[in-house]
């Protein structure tokens, strides 16, 4: 293999080219697997009909809902540095809207990367401590969905195998949560097994993975007392106030169900996001809306299709623009935050 002059290998763009090359591909895949599920069979001229007959008005409370949500799950966002550090509003605001923005136009979840790097890089917050905010942010979405999935079974006529499916993923979370805050209590315990088991591998053997480590149990003690109490029911507004907007688009074609269809598919989607797919979840969220909609509540599936054409059109625009304003007033060009990712990217290679 050769080398260059500093003993870096010349291999390794080639390396980092194949890759992306396999996860774009994996990417543009699955997600034409969804969209297929959500074509296949489909009436044309009843999906069009539906479209042309919708009531649009109901689009803009939806798109209400949503702008609430951001300055919600910004506010989330910012409780999540506490007590160490007391970030501007304005500053979280603008990271979060540019992750969405990014997320929308750009592969590989880059969003999350983009907000880390627009925070850390104007903030006095380190890389460790974004990172752990963004996975506990994570988690607890998980989680508070989890509690939602679980009030609504009863009230959902699943086939067997998906609610044996939906059951154990209500249970697992729910463990997951119980070792979050037990671990907030194990610091110290669990970086001494960190080093023990990451000590043996050369490439994890650095004070980073440490530190990220660390910094992630932090996170976790969040969870704990007031704050935790004050996150979660964040967290379920937040859930609550998605349903909500979903609900609102649904009324436009209109689907004749209950609020728990909507509901569920929120559920659905948002637990499908976590596949790999094209930006924008483009095919995943069509397919996996259609799925959620006509085999557990019988809804038509151009009726299902339309309503999330709608309801991913609105959500998708919203972030969209919510991303071009905040960086507009921010006074920061899309390109510049691509321009920072870049060179973060090239500075880790």
């Amino acid at each position: 293999m050769s080398t260059s002059g500093n003993g870096e290998t010349t291999q390794a763009p080639a390396v980092n080219r194949r890759r992306a090359l396999l996860q774009r591909s994996l990417e543009v895949g699955i997600s034409l697997v969804f969209l297929t599920v959500a074509l296949r069979g489909l009436d044309w001229s009843a999906l069009w009909g539906a479209l042309r007959s919708a009531n649009y008005l109901w689009l803009i409370p939806a798109v209400l809902i949503t702008i609430v949500l951001l300055f919600l799950k910004a506010w989330r966002w910012q409780l999540l540095f506490y007590p160490e550090h007391h970030l501007p509003f304005s500053a979280v605001m603008t990271a979060l809207c540019t992750g969405y923005l990014v997320s929308n136009i750009v592969p590989a979840r880059a969003g999350e990367v983009a907000r880390l790097v627009l925070l850390v890089s104007e903030q006095p917050v380190s890389v460790a401590r974004t990172l752990s905010t963004i996975i506990v942010e994570r988690l607890l979405d998980l989680l508070t969905l989890i509690i939602v999935l679980a009030v609504l079974l009863p009230f959902v006529h699943l086939p067997a195998d998906m609610a044996r499916a939906a059951q154990v993923i209500t249970w697992a979370a729910l463990a997951g949560a119980l070792l979050m805050i037990l671990f907030s209590f194990w610091k110290e315990r669990l970086l001494r097994w960190a080093h023990l088991l990451l000590g043996r591998i050369r490439f994890l053997d650095r004070p980073q993975i440490y530190d990220a480590i660390g910094h992630l149990i932090e996170g976790f003690a969040v969870l704990r007392g007031r704050m935790g109490l004050l996150l979660i029911g964040v967290s379920l507004l937040g859930w609550v106030g998605v349903i909500g907007m979903a609900w609102s688009a649904a009324q436009a074609i209109p689907l004749r169900v209950p609020v728990t269809a909507p509901a569920f598919a929120v559920i659905v989607t948002t637990l499908g996001m976590l596949l790999p797919s094209t930006p924008g979840y483009v095919g995943v969220f069509h397919g996996l809306v259609v799925l959620a909609l006509v085999t557990p509540f019988g809804v038509s599936q151009d009726q299902a299709m339309s309503f999330a054409l709608l309801w991913h059109a609105t959500n998708y625009l919203t972030l969209s623009l919510s991303g071009v304003v905040a960086l507009w007033v921010h006074g920061t060009s899309l390109g510049q935050v691509m321009a920072r990712l870049r060179s973060r990217s090239t500075t880790r290679g």
